[in-house]
């Protein structure tokens, strides 16, 4: 007989969601049906209107567990996220302005005469 690991090896979740995932749709969730029932309770209530505007929350949060955490790396969204912002400013990432040199005296080239 051998330990097969696969308590450690699963991931925990809800629902299929993974984790903090599951925090966000159920946020979500009640964020939706507080909007819900802003838009059914007027006077004169608009169930379709009530419904596209709570469907919104659901929407983003489910695009963005589904799209950039779910089954992803840790720091995928994040590193998506610096990734546009980098490419939308036209700027590279390592460009000369934003790398200052740096002067070591063990990484200096030893042929250099000093006294010159």
């Amino acid at each position: 007989m051998h330990e097969t690991n696969e308590g450690r090896e699963t991931q925990q979740g809800i629902a299929g969601f993974e984790g903090l995932n599951a925090l966000f749709f159920m946020f979500a969730l009640g964020l939706a049906m507080l909007i819900f029932r802003k838009f059914a309770s007027e006077t004169n209530p608009n169930m379709l209107l009530a419904v596209v505007f709570a469907s919104i929350p659901l929407i983003v949060v489910s695009a963005y567990c589904f799209g950039l955490k779910q089954g992803k790396p840790a720091s995928y969204d994040i590193e998506l996220g610096e990734w546009l912002i980098i490419k939308a400013s036209n700027a590279p990432y390592f460009s000369p302005k934003q790398v200052e040199p740096i002067s070591l005296p063990w990484v200096d080239d030893p042929t250099k005469d000093k006294d010159s």
